[in-house]
C-alpha cells in the first residue's frame, strides 16, 4: 500500500488490536473527475457561490455542496479535489480481511493501541492516476470525509483502498462515504472489509451522505453517536416499505428512516463493524498526539534527551490523551471511574545509545478503549390485572 510521506517529526500509529480538536477533522472533501482539463486541483470553498463561480448549479458538485452548507450546524469549507486519468483498481478489489471484528469494536473490552511505528520510504505503489492519485497528493489537506461527486465503482474502490492504507505508516486515515442506488447497490460487497469505508442507501437523487458528513461532523468528536444525527436539511426519509429498508440493512446500508419525532440513520456501522465515531475519534487522537508533540519538540528550543526531555514528551502524551477523554473518544473504567487508557515513554536507562547519538526516540506507546454509546434498547414491560 502506499507510503504517503508527511512534513512531521513526530509519527503517531494506531492499530486497532481488538474487533476494534484539529483542522480539517471536520470537513469534506467532494472528489470530481475533471473534464477537459490535464491539470489535477485541490480547492477549498467557503460559500456555495464561490463553488457556483467554478461549477453550475446543474453540476453534481453544486448540488453537493448545496446540501452540505444548508446543513445546521454546516462545515467552514468544503474542499473539490479534481483527479484526472484513471485508477488502477485495488489488486484484490476489496482490502485484506480484518481479524477480530466478529464483535462489535466498542464492545468486550476493545482497546486501540499506538505501537512502535515502523515508516518507510515511499515505493513503486505511488498511484500515477485518477483519483488514488488525487488522494495521495491531498491526503495531508484540510479534510475528513471523502465524497464521490459522481459514483464509478473503480474510483471508489481505489478511494477506499487508498484510505484504508494510506499515511506515512499505512494504516490509514479519513473516512469514506459512498451513496448507492437501486442502479449500483450490488456493488456494497465489494466493500465488505474497508474499515473506513461506509454504506449509504437512498432510494432518491438527494445528497444523503453528503448531509450526513457535514452535520455529524461539526460537534465535538466524540460526543456524537452518528445514528442519531438527526433532521438532515433538504433529506427525506425513505418511503419505502419496512420489509425492504430491513433487507437493505442486512446487506449493511445505512438508511435515512423516521423514527419517533426525528428522522435518522437506520445504523451507523458498517460491514467490517466499525462505528463512525470509533474511527473519527481514531483520527482525531492521532492528530491531537501527533501534533501536541510536534509543538513540544518546535517550542522546546531543545527537547533534551534525558529524563527531563522524556518527562516534557510523556506530559504532552498525557494531556493529549486526557483532552480526548474529556471529549467522550476514551472509554470510562467503570470499576475506577478513570480513563481507560495507558501510555509509555522509555526511562533513559533503557534507551540503547545508538538511537540517543541519531537523536531518536522510539517504542513510545499509548492505548485506549474507544467510549460507547447507546444505540438500542430492550425495555420490557409487565401489566397485571386486577383480581
Amino acid at each position: 500500500m502506499p507510503v504517503i510521506p508527511k512534513n512531521t517529526d513526530v509519527f503517531v500509529s494506531i492499530d486497532v488490536t481488538h474487533p476494534q480538536t484539529t483542522v480539517g477533522l471536520k470537513n469534506p472533501a467532494i472528489f470530481v473527475k475533471g473534464l477537459n482539463v490535464q491539470t489535477q486541483s485541490y480547492k477549498e470553498y467557503l460559500y456555495l457561490d464561490a463553488v457556483e463561480a467554478d461549477f453550475d448549479s446543474t453540476t453534481s458538485v453544486y448540488k453537493m455542496a448545496e446540501t452540505i452548507f444548508a446543513q445546521n450546524p454546516a462545515p467552514q469549507l468544503i474542499a473539490v479535489i479534481t483527479y484526472i486519468g484513471d485508477s488502477a483498481a485495488p489488486a484484490t478489489n476489496q482490502a485484506p480481511a480484518p481479524t477480530g471484528l466478529e464483535a462489535s469494536p466498542t464492545e468486550n473490552g476493545a482497546t486501540v493501541t499506538a505501537d512502535p511505528v515502523v515508516i518507510n520510504e515511499p515505493g513503486d505503489d505511488i498511484p500515477t492516476s485518477g483519483i488514488a492519485k488525487a488522494a495521495f497528493d491531498c491526503f495531508y489537506s484540510n479534510w475528513e470525509f471523502a465524497l464521490l461527486a459522481d459514483y464509478d465503482k473503480t474510483e471508489a474502490l481505489a478511494l477506499a483502498d487508498l484510505i484504508e492504507h494510506g499515511g506515512y505508516d499505512a494504516k490509514g486515515f479519513h473516512i469514506c462515504f459512498l451513496q448507492f442506488d437501486d442502479t449500483n447497490k450490488a456493488d456494497i460487497t465489494d466493500f465488505t472489509s474497508y474499515q473506513r469505508t461506509f454504506e449509504f442507501y437512498h432510494s432518491n437523487s438527494e445528497q444523503y451522505a453528503a448531509a450526513l458528513a457535514a452535520a455529524g461532523a461539526q460537534p465535538t468528536i466524540g460526543k456524537v453517536s452518528w445514528k442519531f444525527v438527526s433532521d438532515l436539511a433538504n433529506i427525506t426519509p425513505e418511503p419505502m416499505p419496512v420489509s425492504d429498508a430491513i433487507a437493505l440493512e442486512k446487506q449493511g446500508f445505512i438508511l435515512y428512516i423516521h423514527k419517533g419525532n426525528n428522522n435518522n440513520q437506520s445504523d451507523d456501522k458498517n460491514l467490517a463493524g466499525m462505528y463512525i465515531d470509533v474511527i473519527h475519534g481514531l483520527d482525531q487522537v492521532k492528530a491531537t498526539v501527533e501534533t501536541n508533540l510536534q509543538n513540544t519538540l518546535n517550542t522546546a528550543g531543545k527537547t533534551p534527551y534525558d529524563s527531563i526531555g522524556l518527562g516534557m514528551i510523556e506530559a504532552s502524551l498525557e494531556s493529549s490523551l486526557n483532552a480526548c477523554y474529556n471529549d467522550g473518544i476514551i472509554a470510562t473504567d467503570p470499576d475506577t471511574g478513570k480513563p481507560m487508557m495507558t501510555y509509555n515513554v522509555p526511562s533513559i536507562g533503557t534507551i540503547g545509545r545508538v538511537d540517543i547519538a541519531q537523536r531518536v526516540l522510539n517504542n513510545t506507546t499509548f492505548g485506549y478503549t474507544p467510549g460507547s454509546a447507546i444505540n438500542t434498547m430492550y425495555v420490557h414491560g409487565n401489566m397485571q390485572e386486577w383480581i
